[in-house]
C-alpha cells in the first residue's frame, strides 16, 4: 500500500507542481515578489487581519482557495482521463474502500497543501486578534475543500465514460461552422480544458492589472515596468503549451504527411500563440487611460507573443521535457528581461523571432513525440 501511495503522489501530485510552476511563480510574485523584504512580515499580517476584519473580503478570499481547491480536483480528473493513465481504474478499483477514500484524500490535500498552510497561520492570527468566527470559518471552509472532491473521484473512478462537461455545445459547434487548422487547438482548449483556459486568462489579468495598479500607486508609468508584467503573463500560459504539443502528437501528425509548405506550418503556430495573446493585448489597452502611447502598447504586446512563440517552439526539441523546458523559459524571460531594462526591446523581438523561426524550420519536419522514459 505504501508503494501504491508513493506511486500514485507521483502521478497527481508531484506532477501537479511541475505542470504548474507557472502558477505557482505567479503567486510568488504576488505574495512575495511585490514587497520589501523588511516589511513581509507586516504586509501578510495587514492582509491577513484585512480579510479577517472584512465579510466581504473574506468570502472573495474563500472564493479564490475555493477555485485553487477546483483547480486540484480538475487535475485528478483530467490525469484519469489521459489514455496513458487508464490503467488507474483497475488499480485504485482493486483498493478497499476506507484506504482508497484515504488516498483520494491524501492527494487532494497534498495538491491543496499551500492553500491550507496560509490559512491554518490566517487563523491562529484570527484567534490571537480575536476574530473567532472568521478563524473557525476558514478553518471548516479548508477541511471542506479537501474533503468535498472525494465523491468527485469517486464517481469518475465507476464511471469513466463521463467527463462532467457537456458534449452538446461541442456538437452543435461542430454543425455551425467548419473550424480552420489555426483554431483546431482553441477547440480542444475549450471543450476539453476549460477550466484550465478559463484560470489562465483570470491569473493573467490579474497579473496586468496589478502592474497597472503598483505603476498608478506610484505615479511612474514606465513601459519596462509593464513590460515585466507582460513577461509574468506570457508564463502563466506556458502550462497550455505542454497540452498543445500532446494535442498535435495525437491529433495533428497527419497534417506533416500533407502537401503543405514548413512555412504555412508556422504560420499556423505563430497564429495560434497570436489569437491566444490577444485577450492580454485588449487588457493593455483597457487599462492604458492615455499613460503609453499607442505603439508603446503594441510593443508589449509583440513581446508576449514573441516569447510564447519562442517556448513553444522550443518543445520541438527532442526529450523536452516540463522540468527541462521551464529552466529554459526562465533562463530566456530573464535575458529578455535584461534587453528590455537596457532600452533594446525591439532588438529582443527581433531575436526571438529569428530564434524561433530558426528553430521550427529545422525542427518541425524531424520532429517524434516526446516519450517519458520509467523511472
Amino acid at each position: 500500500m505504501d508503494h501504491a501511495n508513493s506511486t500514485l503522489t507521483k502521478i497527481f501530485s508531484a506532477r501537479f507542481y511541475i505542470e504548474n510552476t507557472g502558477f505557482f511563480l505567479i503567486i510568488f510574485y504576488f505574495l512575495f515578489g511585490i514587497v520589501n523584504g523588511a516589511n513581509l512580515l507586516y504586509y501578510h499580517l495587514g492582509l491577513i487581519e484585512g480579510f479577517l476584519g472584512s465579510w466581504g473580503f473574506l468570502l472573495l478570499v474563500l472564493a479564490l482557495w475555493g477555485l485553487y481547491s477546483i483547480k486540484c480536483a480538475g487535475y485528478v480528473i483530467k490525469v484519469m482521463q489521459l489514455p496513458q493513465y487508464f490503467f488507474l481504474y483497475s488499480t485504485i478499483g482493486c483498493i478497499e474502500t476506507p484506504q482508497r477514500r484515504k488516498m483520494w484524500l491524501r492527494i487532494q490535500f497534498l495538491n491543496y497543501l499551500p492553500v491550507f498552510i496560509y490559512g491554518l497561520i490566517a487563523a491562529v492570527v484570527g484567534f490571537c486578534k480575536h476574530y473567532y468566527i472568521a478563524a473557525v470559518l476558514i478553518i471548516v471552509f479548508n477541511i471542506i475543500m479537501c474533503v468535498w472532491p472525494l465523491t468527485l473521484f469517486e464517481k469518475k473512478l465507476w464511471h469513466p465514460d463521463v467527463f462532467f462537461f457537456t458534449t452538446r455545445f461541442s456538437r452543435w459547434l461542430d454543425r455551425l461552422f467548419v473550424k480552420p487548422p489555426v483554431l483546431y487547438f482553441f477547440y480542444e482548449l475549450f471543450t476539453v480544458f476549460p477550466r484550465k483556459i478559463f484560470l489562465t486568462k483570470l491569473w493573467s489579468a490579474l497579473v496586468l492589472w496589478l502592474t497597472f495598479f503598483l505603476m498608478a500607486q506610484s505615479e511612474f508609468f514606465d513601459l519596462r515596468a509593464l513590460q515585466l508584467g507582460v513577461i509574468m503573463s506570457v508564463l502563466l500560459h506556458t502550462q497550455l503549451m505542454i497540452h498543445h504539443r500532446a494535442f498535435d502528437e495525437v491529433y495533428l501528425n497527419f497534417l506533416q504527411n500533407l502537401p503543405i509548405s514548413t512555412l504555412r506550418h508556422y504560420s499556423r503556430v505563430a497564429g495560434i500563440y497570436t489569437i491566444l495573446f490577444v485577450p492580454e493585448v485588449l487588457i493593455l489597452f483597457f487599462h492604458n487611460n492615455h499613460h503609453f502611447a499607442i505603439t508603446a502598447l503594441l510593443t508589449a504586446g509583440l513581446t508576449g507573443i514573441s516569447l510564447l512563440l519562442l517556448f513553444r517552439v522550443l518543445l520541438y526539441f527532442p526529450r523536452m521535457n516540463p522540468e527541462i523546458h521551464f529552466r529554459w523559459i526562465l533562463v530566456i524571460s530573464f535575458v529578455v528581461l535584461f534587453m528590455i531594462l537596457g532600452y533594446m526591446t525591439w532588438y529582443a523581438i527581433l531575436l526571438l523571432h529569428i530564434i524561433a523561426a530558426f528553430i521550427f524550420f529545422r525542427k518541425y519536419r524531424r520532429y517524434e513525440p516526446w516519450m517519458e522514459m520509467p523511472e
